[in-house]
């Protein structure tokens, strides 16, 4: 009885989900990160070889990749602005994987394509409960003025 009880329980514990989100965004956010890190030490020998797949040409495109790669990559370590930081990685794996070679393939677009399918896994789940989203959120249900007089936050969920 006591081995069906603990197996339900984990089955339907929702803190799992918060800490499975958790582990999701710091892991993927460490991975891309790195990438990011290896382009900012690497900036003036890939500046001029970098590809342009959108016409900004090497240089711009590099930059805007790198703030992608590091900048999101931390706001989502964090879970600060989780599902806003998602986007940019989201556009910027669909470019990778399928503007970024002249042949399409598979062995180039997965890599791509699978941090792609993280980043929309992780703006659909939102940030979690171990994030600096919901301490921003908690401080705002705060500060709310409807919630505050009526001694309610049913105003802000």
């Amino acid at each position: 009885m006591k081995v069906c009880k603990l197996i339900s329980c984990f089955l339907t514990n929702d803190r799992l989900v918060d800490f499975a989100t958790l582990f999701l965004r710091l892991f993927v956010g460490v991975m891309m990160l790195t990438h990011g890190i290896e382009k900012i030490l690497h900036f003036s020998t890939l500046e001029s070889t970098f590809p342009d797949p959108i016409g900004l040409g090497s240089k711009w495109s590099l930059v805007m990749i790198i703030l992608c790669e590091a900048g999101c990559s931390i706001l989502l370590i964090l879970g600060l602005f989780t599902r806003l930081a998602v986007l940019p990685l989201i556009f910027s794996m669909t470019i990778a994987a399928f503007f970024t070679f002249p042949e399409v393939k598979m062995s180039t677009a997965e890599l791509p394509l699978m941090y792609m399918g993280i980043y929309v896994a992780i703006g659909l789940l939102g940030p979690g409960r171990y994030s600096a989203d919901r301490c921003l959120w908690c401080f705002i249900q705060r500060r709310c003025p409807s919630c505050v007089s009526s001694g309610s936050d049913k105003h802000c969920q």
